[in-house]
């Protein structure tokens, strides 16, 4: 299928059963003339939905009754969280973000709305036109990115909803459109809303396709079909519904999107290899250099994208890896710290992009970090960490100064929430951490269980303290 192909096919299904709106008073251009509904799918909320037949609704909980498993996993992950993400809820809090072009991803169903934009004055994405929404569902908005938001849509002959799935069935209560392409596809959406820069700092016009595009190119010819499911919601066998033991074992879907790894709260890192994790960086070293003698120590780290088929970090243009090579003395004290950043790097006001080093899929950086040599026999250690980074002790000092504007119709209790960030939001995650003892070249690498242990206590940790 042609690039355009596909993105014909997604914008039928996104928009399948939209209501046509009124004409524009004067002055107001409506969306489907400020915005491209092909290259600009996440400028549109999906249409308001009527309730399945057969269902009682189309809130997530409603699909839970049967879905157990599926409902489940989707209630742990960054999905659910999407809406009462804080860092989500501080910046859509700033005078110039267009609160209601942003909420189309992060509550994107209509019926999550309480209004519904139909326009903009004058053509500014600042300055949105809308209408009461009297549909609107205040407990499906504090879902997210709820079910619906991939697999509901309006029936374009009939207008009524039907659900969206990947097989033929004869035992759902619900009607069913087979559709296995279209879901892969419902990522890009809001994923990869490639376009114009919107605002002077609204940079989310992510390239995560082409990214993965470019390296499904560089994959043997098994794995270059791979999407964005085949790693984000790994396949297992299992039946659909939960309570009908006849049903058939099905190949479904994990509803995880654990994603990088920096969960919403603290508490989801709990769970967090529970729900498949795995870092997508691959860290190796040998031996130090200028053990026996020089006025310098140098450890070269061979840094390699191995498990992401997109650059590495991708999306969000604030994240970046942080690798830390540090020697401390036989007392722990801190003696120096090299540090590498890979990311990309960005002005602000108006948003440019000045750099970007990010490890493409399979790419191999070596990075050598040198640290002054202290005199004498060398004890002590050598610590080597990695972190990835969401959010910076800067950007959190913002964000917390910006608390007393957050909308608490959307997040109650947010102003105290993200007044309080450091107390419920992680920043970043240790994805690697290993320590060389100087004395004895003995080598120890974290597990899997202790670097999520590093991770959660950070919670609380004054913003002095950080090292990102």
């Amino acid at each position: 299928m042609t690039r355009l192909a596909s993105l014909l096919g997604l914008c039928v299904f996104l928009l399948a059963g939209c209501r046509a709106a009124p004409d524009a008073p004067p002055g107001v251009v409506p969306l489907s003339a400020r915005f491209d509904s092909l290259a600009q799918p996440y400028a549109f909320a999906l249409p308001v939905l009527d309730p399945v037949e057969g269902v009682d609704g189309v809130r997530a909980e409603d699909c839970g009754r049967c879905h157990q498993t599926h409902y489940a996993e989707w209630r742990g992950s960054t999905h659910a969280r999407a809406l009462h993400d804080l860092q989500f809820q501080a910046e859509i809090s700033k005078p110039d973000a267009p609160k209601w072009l942003c909420l189309n991803c992060h509550i994107p169903v209509g019926n999550q709305r309480d209004s519904l934009v139909t326009g903009l004055a004058g053509g500014d994405v600042l300055r949105p036109v809308a209408r009461p929404n009297p549909a609107f569902d205040a407990r499906m908005q504090a879902e997210g990115v709820t079910c619906a938001a991939c697999h509901v849509r309006s029936d374009p002959a009939t207008g009524r909803s039907v659900i969206v799935g990947a097989f033929e069935t004869d035992r759902a209560p619900h009607p069913v459109r087979v559709d296995p392409a279209a879901l892969r596809d419902v990522c890009r959406r809001c994923h990869d809303p490639q376009g114009e820069p919107l605002t002077r700092n609204l940079v989310c016009w992510f390239e995560t396709y082409r990214e993965l595009d470019e390296g499904r190119a560089a994959l043997p010819p098994p794995l270059r079909s791979a999407d964005c499911g085949t790693c984000h919601m790994p396949a297992t066998r299992r039946r659909l519904a939960v309570g009908f033991d006849d049903l058939p074992l099905r190949t479904s879907h994990r509803h995880w999107w654990t994603g990088g790894g920096v969960p919403k709260t603290f508490g989801a890192y709990d769970s967090l290899l529970a729900r498949g994790f795995t870092p997508a960086l691959d860290v190796a070293w040998a031996g130090l250099d200028g053990v026996h003698g020089g006025d310098s120590l140098r450890l070269t780290l061979h840094l390699t994208n191995r498990n992401a088929g997109h650059h590495l970090p991708t999306a969000d243009p604030e994240r970046f890896l942080l690798a830390l090579v540090s020697l401390h003395d036989a007392g722990g004290d801190t003696l120096a710290t090299a540090r590498l950043r890979i990311g990309q790097t960005w002005a602000w006001n108006p948003a440019r992009k000045l750099a970007d080093n990010r490890l493409r899929q399979g790419e191999t950086r070596a990075w050598t970090a040198t640290l002054p040599r202290p005199p004498g026999p060398l004890r002590g250690r050598l610590d080597v960490t990695v972190l990835h980074v969401r959010l910076t002790t800067p950007n959190a000092r913002h964000m917390m100064a910006g608390a007393p504007a957050v909308d608490e119709a959307l997040l109650p209790g947010g102003r105290r929430l993200v007044a309080e960030l450091p107390a419920h939001y992680p920043f970043a995650t240790y994805v690697y951490a290993a320590s060389l003892d100087l004395a004895t070249g003995a080598r120890r690498v974290a597990t899997p269980e202790e670097l999520i242990a590093r991770s959660k206590a950070e919670q609380g940790r004054p913003l002095p303290e950080r090292v990102y």
